[in-house]
């Protein structure tokens, strides 16, 4: 089979996931890992030092393995705050109670409240990369343009704005598609795809 139908299909394959991932998107949205994604609070003044390896093992028992984040949140490491998509009232009082049983301290499983956590907005969680990535990529677009100016100043600007786009618009769909967590590691994938968009780009002007 020639290169260029290779390429076709590839092309193909890619938008199909694409839209896909648009449709994934349009009707569940993206995953988001637990500490940005909407979900259910307690917090737990336990009074002293902890261990958090200990009260995260507690907290799977009594949360029966679900999927949870547990941190201290306070300079002494003594006020403990534990998150899951969603904590039953039972849950609560059994994960208080077990605290309870490893660590001497005065609040009450009936003290202790539920409380319900909103999803941190993309915006919010991403704006300290949208500087460095603009700035970047405007620096690598101009090099590129001027390197290559020989071949067309337009095509080489179109192809350099348009395979990066489709790139991570394909690396969003499968993320969007596979519910890969959204979350601390998505720019490190952003910015891989990024880089090989980009030797994609230079191997395509240096034909």
């Amino acid at each position: 089979m020639k290169k260029k139908n290779i390429k076709i299909i590839a092309i193909a394959i890619m938008s199909l996931v694409i839209l896909a991932g648009i449709v994934v998107v349009g009707i569940f949205g993206f995953n988001k890992e637990l500490r940005y994604g909407q979900g259910q609070v307690i917090n737990v003044y336990v009074e002293q030092m902890v261990d958090v390896t200990n009260i995260k093992k507690l907290v799977n028992e009594c949360l029966a393995g679900k999927t949870n984040m547990v941190q201290t949140v306070e300079i002494y490491q003594d006020y403990v705050t534990i998150k899951a998509k969603e904590i039953t009232e039972e849950q609560k009082n059994n994960i208080v109670n077990k605290l309870k049983e490893n660590y001497e301290f005065s609040q009450t499983a009936e003290d202790t409240t539920i409380e319900n956590v909103a999803a941190t907005k993309y915006i919010d969680i991403y704006k300290k990369y949208i500087v460095p990535f603009a700035v970047s990529g405007v620096i690598v677009l101009a090099y590129i343009v001027i390197r290559y100016h020989k071949k067309g100043i337009l095509k080489v600007l179109g192809r350099t704005i348009i395979i990066p786009v489709f790139g991570e618009l394909f690396l969003l769909s499968v993320i969007a598609i596979t519910r890969i967590p959204v979350g601390r590691y998505t720019p490190v994938l952003v910015i891989a795809m990024y880089i090989t968009s980009i030797m994609m780009v230079i191997r395509e002007n240096e034909k």
